[in-house]
C-alpha cells in the first residue's frame, strides 16, 4: 500500500470518528442542559426523564430500521442522511417550550443519531486491515469519548453565554458540517457487499444474524449492549444532577465529567487490542469488573475530588471503553453483507435497553435515596455484563469446535 492510499484510508476513518463524536457530545449535552431547562420551565429535573428516554428510543429506532439500509444504498449516503436527520431536529428543539415538546424533537433527532454510529463502524471496518479491524474501528468509536469530553468543557461556557439553547445550537450545527465533509471525503466504495448473494438466499437481513449457528452470539451481543447501555445512559443522564444534589456546582460537575474520556479512550484502546489478540474474556469481563468496583466505591461518597476523578476514570475505562468496542466486535462476527445490520441491531437493541436507564435512575431518585447510593446501584448491571461475556465466550468457542 502506498502512502497516498494510506492517506485516503485514514481520512475517512477520521471522519467517522468525528461523526461518532456527536453521540458522546449529545449524551452529555442533554445531561448538562436538564438542570437549566428545569429551572427555566419551573419543573423538577425528573420531568425531563421522558426527553432523555425518548432520545434513546429514537436511537433504537434509527439503529434497528435505518442503519440496515446502509447495506442496500451504500454506507456513505446513509451516513449523510443520518447526520442531517440528527442535526436539523436538534436545532428545532431550541424552540421547545415544555418537556413534552422537547421529548418529541429528541425522538426525531435520536433516529438520526442511532443510525450514525453503526454506519460509521461499518465504514471503518470495511477500510481497516483484517487483522486490526476491531482496534481500528474502536479507535474511530473513541470519538464518543472525545465528544463527551468536549461537552464537559464546552457546555459551561455555552450555558454562560447562551443558556441551554447554546448547547443545542452547537449540537445541531456540527453534524451538518460533518455531513458535508463525509459526502466529499468518504469514497462511495464503502457500499453494500454482495447484494446479489443475499437476494439469492432470500433471507431478510435481520435473519442473517441467526443463520449458520450465529443465534447465540447474536442474542448475547444484544444482551450485553442492552445491559451496559442501560447503565451508561442512566449514569450519563443524571450524574450532573446527582452531583449538584450532592453539593457540587453545575460547572464543577460538568468539568469533572470530562475526565470520563480519559478512561474511555484508554479502555477502548486496551480492550480492542486484547480482542484482536483473541482475549475476549480478559478484555470485556475485566473492564466491567473495574467499572463495578468504581460504582460501588461511589456509594461511599468520597470527600476528595481527586478520588471522584479517579473513580470516573475507572467508570469510563470499564463501562464506556467496553461499549466503544462492542460495535467493532459485532462487525468482526458477521459477514460483509450483514455487517451494518449486525452492528445496527446490536446497537438498536442496546438502545432499547438504554431508554430504561434514565427512567430507572429517576425512580430511584424519587425514592429519596442518597445521590451516591443511586450511583452505586449501577454495580448490578455491570456484574450482569460480566456473566454475559463468559457466556458469549463459551458460545464462540463451541462454534469454533463444531
Amino acid at each position: 500500500m502506498t502512502k497516498n492510499e494510506q492517506a485516503i484510508r485514514w481520512w475517512p476513518i477520521a471522519l467517522c470518528a468525528l461523526a461518532v463524536l456527536l453521540d458522546g457530545y449529545d449524551a452529555q449535552m442533554l445531561a448538562m442542559a436538564i438542570p437549566l431547562m428545569a429551572r427555566e420551565f419551573a419543573v423538577p429535573p425528573t420531568a425531563f426523564a421522558i426527553a432523555a428516554s425518548s432520545s434513546l428510543a429514537g436511537m433504537a429506532i434509527g439503529a434497528l430500521l435505518l442503519s440496515p439500509l446502509a447495506d442496500r444504498i451504500g454506507r456513505r449516503a446513509m451516513l449523510v442522511v443520518s447526520l442531517l436527520l440528527f442535526g436539523l431536529p436538534t436545532l428545532i428543539a431550541m424552540q421547545s417550550g415544555s418537556p413534552l415538546e422537547m421529548a418529541i424533537w429528541r425522538l426525531v433527532a435520536g433516529c438520526g443519531l442511532g443510525a450514525t454510529v453503526p454506519v460509521t463502524i461499518g465504514i471503518t471496518t470495511d477500510l481497516a486491515p483484517p487483522g486490526r479491524r476491531v482496534s481500528i474501528a474502536a479507535l474511530a468509536a473513541s470519538g464518543f469519548a472525545i465528544g463527551a469530553s468536549s461537552a464537559g468543557l464546552l457546555t459551561p461556557w455555552l450555558a454562560e453565554h447562551w443558556g441551554w439553547r447554546g448547547m443545542f445550537a452547537y449540537g445541531g450545527l456540527v453534524p451538518l458540517f460533518i455531513a458535508v465533509l463525509v459526502w466529499r471525503g468518504i469514497p462511495d466504495a464503502a457500499s453494500p457487499a454482495q447484494p446479489q448473494a443475499v437476494g439469492a438466499v432470500g433471507i431478510p437481513r435481520p435473519g442473517l444474524l441467526f443463520v449458520s449457528g450465529r443465534w447465540p452470539r447474536t442474542v448475547l451481543l444484544w444482551a450485553i449492549n442492552a445491559i451496559n447501555l442501560f447503565a451508561n445512559y442512566g449514569f450519563a443522564s443524571w450524574l450532573p444532577t446527582l452531583m449538584v444534589q450532592n453539593g457540587w456546582t453545575l460547572p464543577d460537575a460538568s468539568r469533572l465529567m470530562a475526565v470520563l474520556s480519559i478512561g474511555a479512550v484508554s479502555g477502548s484502546f486496551i480492550v480492542s487490542r486484547l480482542v484482536d489478540r483473541g482475549q475476549l474474556v480478559k478484555a470485556f469481563a475485566g473492564g466491567y469488573l473495574v467499572a463495578a468496583l468504581a460504582l460501588l466505591l461511589c456509594a461511599t461518597n468520597p470527600e476528595s475530588r481527586i478520588v471522584w476523578a479517579l473513580l470516573l476514570v475507572m467508570i469510563g475505562f470499564g463501562a464506556i471503553g467496553t461499549q466503544l468496542t462492542l460495535g467493532p466486535l459485532a462487525a468482526s462476527l458477521y459477514p460483509p453483507e450483514a455487517r451494518s445490520t449486525g452492528i445496527g441491531w446490536a446497537s438498536g437493541l442496546g438502545r432499547a435497553g438504554s431508554l430504561f436507564g434514565p427512567l430507572a435512575m429517576a425512580w430511584l431518585m424519587n425514592q429519596h435515596l442518597p445521590p451516591t447510593h443511586v450511583l452505586g446501584a449501577l454495580t448490578i448491571p455491570m456484574l450482569a455484563c460480566v456473566l454475559c461475556v463468559f457466556l458469549l465466550s463459551l458460545a464462540l468457542r463451541r462454534r469454533e469446535e463444531t
